[in-house]
């Protein structure tokens, strides 16, 4: 295979234009990668993963070349390099179908690369109570009652990896050079050090992140399938920051995000510097918007012009933020919604 006929190859197939037979060969070159080749691309990166591809090609077909060159008669050396290729081809196939029956095993703990290589542990919490649970990195896990978490004896040195069943809240120590991964049966959680929830329901097949503080990534968990297109689609990525959620929905593979119905502050501030950031006296309606999305992380849009010429005084410091918001749009006669992970301000 020559590399234009691979560029060209990749191109029809996120162009929705590959045969019967083309699909198989691109889902049989998605194999050829392995997770840690998977995590270095990011969405709409062809010429990453092209290269990636063309180098693993690369190392199958040199490696069956030198194995053919030592054991083949010198007087049959102008045939060497059709047979290796089939040699290659051939290997590669091998290697490709083992891949593909490792990554439709179920795995238990499930989906956890360094299982072979490290002790694994399970925690499953019987009692009817929140139960804690602390990781050698500084972590801790507050495991829900009749959840499990599973986690090695020592984590790697490169990255850091549980499994979850049922819910946790998670604290975890900040490492820039080590990312934590959260996996459970329908997503999976990334961050670098931060605070969030993982609520799974069995029963609905929905699971639900929840960030407090920090910022995760959150993607479907389909490393088990061969789904090559999923690395060009960025709608299957979601990044949360503070006071937002998200729950992926199985049966229609789809994230809906919004914020959280209790949003908290995010800037932590002593109880007298509090009060009087939210003690107003002929405020700007973009002074008041500002104070709140500074202090809770939340975007807020003004959708009609003519409240801009709007101020506002009074004093919300002791409500929560919907309350806040209810009390200055009735004081301006307009009214907010939530959209997604923002808020609208428009008139009545």
């Amino acid at each position: 295979m020559k590399r234009q006929a691979l560029h060209s190859l990749l191109e029809k197939y996120l162009e929705n234009k590959c045969s019967p037979e083309e699909l198989i060969v691109i889902e049989k070159l998605y194999g050829m990668l392995d997770r840690d080749d998977l995590e270095e691309i990011y969405p709409n990166e062809l010429p990453t993963l092209e290269q990636k591809l063309w180098d693993r090609i690369n190392l199958e077909t040199d490696s069956i070349n030198q194995t053919q060159l030592s054991a083949q008669p010198a007087g049959r050396a102008k045939r060497l390099p059709i047979l290796a290729w089939l040699a290659a081809a051939a290997t590669i196939a091998l290697t490709l179908t083992a891949g593909y029956s490792f990554l439709n095993k179920k795995q238990d703990p499930q989906y956890l690369k360094f299982q072979a290589l490290t002790t694994i542990l399970e925690k499953k919490n019987t009692t009817s109570a929140p139960l804690r649970v602390n990781l050698e990195d500084g972590s801790v896990v507050i495991l829900q009652p009749s959840s499990s978490l599973f986690y090695p004896e020592h984590f790697s040195a490169h990255k850091r990896e549980v499994s979850l069943q049922g819910e946790g809240y998670f604290l975890i120590s900040k490492n820039p050079h080590r990312p934590f991964f959260v996996y459970n049966k329908n997503v999976i959680t990334t961050v670098v050090g931060t605070s969030f929830i993982v609520r799974s329901n069995p029963v609905t097949e929905e699971t639900q992140v929840i960030v407090k503080t920090g910022k995760v990534m959150v993607c479907p968990n389909k490393d088990q399938q061969l789904n090559f297109k999923r690395l060009f689609n960025q709608d299957q990525k979601v990044i949360l920051t503070p006071n937002q959620k998200t729950t992926y929905k199985k049966d229609n593979d789809n994230f809906e995000t919004t914020l959280v119905a209790d949003p908290l502050p995010i800037v932590p501030v002593n109880q007298n510097a509090h009060q009087a950031a939210y003690v107003f006296e002929e405020a700007p309606l973009t002074e008041v918007l500002n104070q709140l999305q500074t202090a809770y992380g939340i975007a807020f849009i003004i959708e009609d012009q003519e409240l801009y010429n709007n101020t506002f005084t009074g004093d919300i410091s002791k409500q929560n933020l919907y309350q806040k918001l209810d009390l200055l749009c009735h004081t301006i006669k307009a009214h907010y919604e939530i959209s997604g992970t923002k808020i609208i301000i428009k008139t009545k």
